[in-house]
């Protein structure tokens, strides 16, 4: 029998019993004439994957088509069921069995129990009802995988259910249970808790938001996000750590909200808010220690913003703005110490000979862009001069090596590089941010590893991720590693911003994440999703291939 007539039999076969689906017009491109095997990427290989996700054996959340080490060990796994040799290739006798089988009904298995490699209606109203109690915060999409399964474990372990991770008669029952429950919980003394749900939910999170405690999605899910919010408010507030909002957590909560902090200026911390923050965010923003919102809200990006600004100018880094430390910023160039001659504003001259906190921090503004490697020492000696100009060449300023106002402007931007003229597209960008670059890629820390995905919504892969992120700052990339690696313009070392390259599942560049400084990148990976690395770890550290500038 010749492949292209057992294919028509095998996706006919499966077809009817309702292993997959496919159009008529899509019958000869099921499974190919070839054999496959790992390393092979078609749609061939796609139509593999779903027949053995159909029978058990492919447990990976989607078919991507990309014949690799799971979908090797799928093919092997269904070659020992079957008394054929694990070869792990798909050719022959694999072929046959697979044909055969497919006529046969899918495994035998509980309508009631649903476990990892499960798919349908039946997964999808699971999903629902653990994110409606805040267990399950991603996709709704019918496919359970380990996020489904790791919500699972956590919802039986909060109703002293066997923890299996499956979906079986009681697990499914007291999740009914909790379904048919009122939106708020039942009781008297109104206390929200994990997996509350509802107007007063949303109206605890906004105050912890305002507060700086919580920073996510006010959605009204009292899921564990919220209860760890709760906790830091009550330990900050004297109360029991308990993560439940009763009627003494609320009390404090709606006072406080009533009566707005009203801090000195001389004590801004995490949980201030008000018009003092507001101008502390303004004068840290003017300076390029903060890249976002001015809300009047000191939360945990506030306080890294004071902590930079007060490294610089050598004041003690507490992340509180004492009266020293906003004293420095309205100066705009350094400690109160520092003579006026050597500050920083938008009328002062930096140039070769000039001493002091302003140099100081113009030196860590370029060594943070790669033009400066020498020491921090509020020197403007020879080298400092040649950074300046290496950066004015590199942004069409005047090449002279003194900092005016044009060229501190751009520095304090956070850079604004002009467009990488080898980039393929032949697009430059205009006014590209390393900072809103950071800021913009840290936004999405959580968000699932998906095979091809490229937006938050389908989730990432590692350069879809890439591509997304720099497209917000105006820079074109192309689609995959090898080709970003082709485009981009090499560095001896990395800097903020760059992309650092690493050769993983084959030769050549073949993953890639975004440098954010002291040897960390933020990326997309296939079993964290869009995490923070170390690139010297033992995993990262040999597959490290090099760094490249896209801007």
């Amino acid at each position: 029998m010749q492949l292209s007539t057992w294919k028509k039999t095998l996706v006919g076969s499966a077809f009817l019993t309702g292993l997959f689906y496919v159009q008529t017009e899509d019958v000869e491109a099921s499974l190919g004439d070839q054999a496959l095997q790992k390393g092979m990427n078609s749609p061939d290989v796609k139509e593999l994957q779903n027949v053995l996700k159909e029978k058990g054996y492919f447990t990976y959340h989607t078919a991507t088509g990309y014949f690799g080490p799971i979908t090797e060990q799928a093919v092997k796994d269904f070659q020992k069921a079957t008394g054929l040799k694990m070869t792990g290739t798909v050719s022959g006798d694999t072929l046959n069995a697979l044909k055969r089988s497919a006529t046969k009904s899918a495994p035998a298995k509980s309508s009631s129990t649903l476990t990892v490699g499960d798919r349908g209606q039946s997964v999808t109203s699971i999903q629902s009802t653990l994110k409606s109690k805040g267990y399950y915060n991603y996709n709704v999409d019918g496919i359970f995988g380990p996020i489904t399964e790791k919500a699972v474990k956590q919802f039986q372990s909060a109703n002293g259910l066997s923890v299996s991770g499956v979906v079986d008669q009681a697990t499914e029952n007291a999740l009914n249970a909790a379904e048919a429950k009122q939106e708020a919980p039942s009781s008297t003394d109104g206390v929200l808790k994990t997996g509350s749900r509802g107007s007063e939910v949303t109206s605890v999170q906004q105050q912890l938001k305002n507060k700086g405690f919580y920073n996510y999605n006010v959605d009204g899910i009292f899921g564990p996000i919220t209860e760890k919010a709760v906790k830091k408010f009550q330990s900050a507030n004297g109360l029991s750590q308990t993560g439940v909002i009763d009627s003494q957590t609320k009390t404090k909560l709606s006072s406080s909200s009533v009566e707005e902090k009203k801090e000195e200026v001389s004590g801004l911390k995490v949980g201030a808010r008000g018009s003092s923050v507001t101008s502390l965010q303004q004068n840290l923003k003017d300076r390029g220690y903060y890249s976002y919102n001015v809300d009047g809200i000191f939360g945990s990006i506030t306080e890294k913003a004071v902590k930079e600004f007060q490294s610089i100018v050598g004041l003690p880094i507490t992340g509180v703005a004492n009266d020293a430390t906003i004293d420095a910023l309205k100066a705009r160039g350094g400690t109160t110490q520092t003579p006026v001659s050597d500050q920083v504003t938008k009328g002062d001259i930096l140039k070769l000979g000039v001493k002091g906190e302003g140099v100081k921090e113009l030196q860590s503004k370029l060594t943070a862009l790669g033009y400066y490697k020498g020491s921090k020492d509020g020197d403007f000696g020879p080298a400092t001069e040649q950074a300046v100009k290496n950066f004015q060449s590199r942004n069409k300023l005047t090449v002279d090596g003194v900092v005016g106002p044009a060229t501190w402007e751009k520095l304090k931007q956070g850079t604004a590089y002009s467009g990488n003229e080898s980039n393929n597209s032949g697009s430059q960008s205009q006014s590209f941010n390393v900072m809103n670059l950071i800021a913009d890629a840290s936004e999405f820390i959580g968000v699932p590893y998906t095979w091809g995905g490229n937006t938050p919504q389908s989730g990432f892969d590692c350069s879809g991720f890439l591509v997304y992120v720099f497209k917000n700052q105006g820079i074109s990339l192309p689609r995959t590693m090898a080709q970003m690696w082709n485009v981009t313009d090499s560095v001896s070392s990395p800097s903020v911003g760059d992309i650092v390259y690493f050769t993983t599942y084959k030769p050549g560049a073949s993953h890639g994440g975004i440098y954010i400084g002291n040897n960390k990148f933020i990326h997309a990976g296939s079993s964290t999703g869009v995490t923070i690395s170390d690139m010297t770890s033992s995993y990262w550290a040999p597959r490290y291939l090099g760094a490249k500038r896209a801007h």
